[in-house]
């Protein structure tokens, strides 16, 4: 029969503490309890394996052989486990950074309210990531909803409009406008879907992603062409002004899952969840742009 795990593990953190109630403390349990692990795999073995020497305590010739034979062994144990005892409990999502930001982080607390019991962990990442290979158990990702191999639930469709703080230079076709790197062909194709006659100014503010353009526009640096999933709040609060009708696009947010779902419970939770609240985030970009 192998031997208590629990001792074992007992028996490890008392080598490295040399403490009865330091060791106790790691593991959350009383010194008692931890002596009574310490004494049950002794008694497995048939061996003593801890001495008391002055207020400390010691491992005997035994204990230490033991110790040295296990190893890492206990880490590699709790390594392997631990993956296992997470998807109880967590959710791991991964997305891209500006939709985490301004659209998923300021409705989780909403999920977290409706689950507390669902602990999630958010991780934004452009990259493809593989769901079959990684600890994933569901992205959101923007695309035209052909992920093969995968379940593709559409969120909502991607638009796109001008939108600038009150008071900043609101002349559409000036130099004031803010272009991101990551989506630089938004501006002409708002231009041309608008049939807006010439082209937009080819000036302006460069930035990185459209989060700085956002923030940017919202300190009134000029104006972004930004998805109105992202602003709807900025507009409502006046932060921010509409300057012309959105577009819509072809493609979408998307919240990805394996056809064989894993992680069933919590991720069916957050699918239903994550459903209802873009119907709602739709609703609310309708209205906004209706205003």
């Amino acid at each position: 029969m192998l031997p208590s795990l629990r001792g074992l593990q007992a028996l490890s953190l008392l080598s490295q503490t040399g403490s009865l109630t330091a060791a106790a403390d790691v593991l959350g349990v009383s010194r008692s309890a931890l002596s009574h692990r310490v004494a049950d795999l002794e008694r497995q073995l048939g061996v003593v394996l801890m001495q008391k020497q002055g207020r400390s305590v010691v491992l005997t010739d035994d204990g230490e052989a033991l110790i040295a034979v296990m190893g890492d062994a206990l880490d590699r144990i709790e390594a392997a486990v631990e993956p296992i005892r997470r998807r109880r409990s967590q959710l791991r999502i991964s997305t891209v950074a500006t939709l985490a930001s301004h659209w998923l982080l300021p409705r989780l607390p909403e999920f977290r309210a409706l689950h507390p019991d669902i602990e999630v962990a958010l991780t934004t990442t452009r990259r493809a990531i593989d769901l079959e290979a990684e600890d994933f158990d569901c992205a959101i990702r923007h695309g035209l909803g052909n992920w093969p191999g995968l379940t593709a639930t559409l969120l909502f469709r991607e638009t796109l409009a001008p939108v600038a703080a009150p008071g900043a230079d609101q002349n559409l076709e000036g130099s004031s406008i803010i272009r991101a790197r990551s989506r630089f062909r938004d501006w002409s194709r708002w231009w041309t879907a608008s049939r807006r006659a010439g082209r937009p100014d080819d000036g302006g503010l460069v930035v990185e992603s459209r989060a700085q353009a956002l923030e940017a526009a919202l300190a009134g640096g000029g104006i972004a062409m930004i998805d109105m999933a992202y602003v709807d709040e900025h507009l409502s609060s006046r932060r921010l002004q509409l300057l012309a009708p959105p577009i819509t696009l072809d493609e979408g947010y998307y919240l990805l899952r394996r056809s064989v779902r894993r992680n069933d419970r919590l991720l069916g939770a957050f699918e239903q969840w994550i459903v209802a609240v873009s119907a709602r985030s739709r609703a609310e970009a309708g209205a906004a742009t209706s205003q």
